[in-house]
């Protein structure tokens, strides 16, 4: 990715911001997409549910104890036991 470069935006009326086609282009987005405004520490940031998703990519990978526990089935065992507690 290249240096960040600012793209400035006017708030229109009903609260409508235009979005220039370079950044439309960058979102890989077109009319009727839904976007998503992250709200950061300084400020904000808006980006597309595919990017989103690739951001998150990977991020919850089981690692280190976490990667041999299978947490559905820990999860499916508990309920199992709490319906037999309750006769069902």
């Amino acid at each position: 990715m290249t240096a960040p470069h600012p793209l400035y935006l006017k708030l229109q009326p009903q609260g409508r911001v235009l979005i220039p086609s370079e950044a439309r282009a960058r979102l890989d987005v077109k009319e009727g997409d839904e976007l998503i405004l992250l709200e950061l520490e300084d400020g904000y940031k808006l980006t597309s549910r595919r990017l989103l998703a690739q951001s998150l990519y990977g991020s919850l990978q089981k690692t280190g104890e976490m990667k041999d526990r299978d947490f559905t089935q820990e999860l499916l065992d508990e309920r199992r036991a709490e319906a037999k507690k309750k006769g069902w």
